[in-house]
């Protein structure tokens, strides 16, 4: 093949991926023009690609293929520092270490090693300590470390904004997180106000706050308030399995709300997200929020569901009817040892903790239709 004819093919993929909304499509793409860019030696070429492929995989679902892409790329920073400026990957850096935790096989040495690394970087492009901070902040309460969640939090709100800071709505959704774990409910919904009232907002921003805020709204008694959430809220996230966990969320509130058959209908077309996604945490969310659901069908003694499940799921029935018990407890069991994996990895029971709430919910259960205009 000659060096144009491969070129042109790698600008096809790069034309392809950039047309394309964020998914698999996307990342294969993007991932076979990274292969022949490197196969035939341009290595500036690959890298300008996988700098790509770090965005296409964070933000379509592929945390997984993020992470290796910026490996290669941070490598490549490190043994041609001439070529290739530690500015080039500063924002995606962030994205990459502040995801680490949810793959329980990384250590915590490992996750420690790599703040370490950012906040070095950062210091040598002159940036500020609130994003690091942050990181710490976020890493030390998905592990269960409460004190130092706290300690740098404190740390994280109090530092001053830099170039190398979240955007406003990123860093107001993360603050509304942190009222939520204190079940300061009616103070986080109050603060989600510019982001509510459309004055902030990102990529991601209010995908994930209209599903944060469903469960603290369901407990304030705000009901119709949380049905508009869910139907403003689902509709941003469906197509995209970036926002698994947030399915997760609206799938634990149309149970709560005893909506059973909208709950059975986003179970059936989110499964299969949740039986392949590398993020373990995302999929114990999901998963979780699953457990809850089938524990319902079986309370209101549903022996079999119809569903149409994908032929990659354990208990798969080619008939199309699944036998409750069963599928409880799959999906238990599931979350069961992601949530020992995680908290074996930690040295804390964060992950125990949320499997008994979730165990603790069918006392809440508060009956609440939604409109006919959200089926």
């Amino acid at each position: 093949m000659t060096a144009p004819d491969w070129r042109t093919q790698v600008e096809e993929l790069q034309a392809r991926a950039a047309r394309q909304r964020p998914g698999e499509a996307k990342v294969m793409a993007l991932e076979e023009a990274a292969r022949m860019a490197e196969v035939h030696g341009d290595l500036a070429l690959a890298f300008e690609v996988r700098d790509a492929l770090i965005d296409a995989a964070t933000f379509g679902g592929y945390p997984d293929k993020a992470l290796v892409a910026f490996a290669w790329c941070r490598a490549q920073q490190k043994k041609h520092p001439d070529r290739f400026d530690d500015g080039l990957l500063l924002w995606k850096q962030k994205w990459v270490v502040g995801r680490l935790d949810e793959f329980p096989h990384i250590s915590r040495p490992k996750i420690q090693e790599a703040l370490a690394d950012i906040e070095d970087t950062y210091a040598r492009a002159s940036a500020g300590k609130r994003a690091v901070l942050k990181l710490r902040y976020q890493t030390a309460r998905d592990m269960g470390d409460a004190a130092e969640a706290e300690a740098y939090w404190a740390q994280w709100v109090g530092a001053p904004r830099d170039h190398l800071t979240d955007c406003p709505a990123c860093e107001l959704d993360d603050e509304i997180d942190y009222h939520i774990d204190r079940g300061e409910y009616l103070r986080a919904w109050q603060k989600a106000a510019p982001i509510l009232q459309g004055h902030q907002g990102c990529a991601e921003v209010p995908h994930l706050t209209y599903g944060s805020l469903l469960y603290p709204l369901f407990k304030l008694g705000e009901l119709d308030e949380a049905l508009r959430f869910h139907q403003l809220g689902y509709p941003l996230i469906h197509r995209n399995r970036d926002f698994l966990a947030t399915v997760g969320e609206h799938l634990e509130f149309l149970v709560l709300t005893d909506n059973l058959a909208p709950a059975l209908a986003l179970f059936e077309r989110h499964l299969g997200w949740a039986l392949d996604h590398a993020s373990h945490r995302d999929r114990f969310t999901f998963l979780a929020a699953a457990s809850f659901l089938w524990s319902r069908l079986q309370a209101a003694d549903r022996e079999t569901v119809p569903l149409r499940l994908p032929k990659g799921f354990a208990l798969y029935q080619a008939q199309g009817a699944y036998d409750t018990q069963a599928v409880l407890g799959w999906v238990k069991a599931q979350a069961q040892q992601l949530a020992a994996r995680f908290d074996a990895r930690n040295g804390t029971s964060r992950f125990q903790a949320l499997l008994e709430r979730t165990a603790q919910l069918p006392g809440e259960v508060l009956p609440c239709p939604l409109p006919s205009r959200g089926r």
